[in-house]
């Protein structure tokens, strides 16, 4: 495995997230605060939507939505939980293709974004006397430019 040298950060990826907003915190309790109950993990959706890509502003706008509980009986469930972030992310066209944007931000976005819809998810729930929600990782899939090498050239050692 190749290292960087030493001092030598890493390139900053073509798009980057230039802005985070909250649309909207949703919670309504269905039961009295109880530390030791959580949501129910089967009633957890997340939607992905996006702008078309602005390419005068080299803008795009993806929204990321977490529901919780919202279409489940009130019987079954400690609390309704409803979460919608927007990221704005500038895009520089020269090093990241246009044909490819509408593909990354429904796949990569979302990965970006992850992050700050945990921890709302967490602090919310927290907030208002719930187990906190902890939602799970995400696998990161793994991107590869160039020809793959061949096992030959893997174990060789330089």
């Amino acid at each position: 495995m190749k290292e960087n040298s030493p001092g030598r950060s890493p390139k900053p990826h073509p798009i980057q997230l230039v802005n985070l907003g909250v649309r909207e915190l949703f919670i309504e309790s269905h039961q009295a605060p109880d530390p030791n109950v959580g949501a129910v993990p089967e009633e957890c959706s997340i939607q992905i939507s996006s702008s078309p890509y602005d390419s005068s502003n080299k803008r795009l706008i993806v929204s990321l939505r977490l529901e919780s509980g919202v279409k489940a009986d009130p019987t079954k469930t400690p609390y309704a939980m409803r979460i919608e972030l927007v990221g704005v992310f500038q895009v520089d066209d020269t090093q990241f293709s246009v044909e490819h944007v509408d593909d990354w931000a429904r796949n990569g976005a979302p990965l970006v974004m992850f992050p700050f819809l945990r921890e709302h998810a967490y602090s919310l729930s927290l907030r208002c006397g719930f187990r906190p929600m902890l939602l799970p990782l995400l696998d990161v899939p793994t991107f590869t430019t160039g020809k793959p090498r061949s096992r030959a050239s893997r174990s060789k050692k330089t």
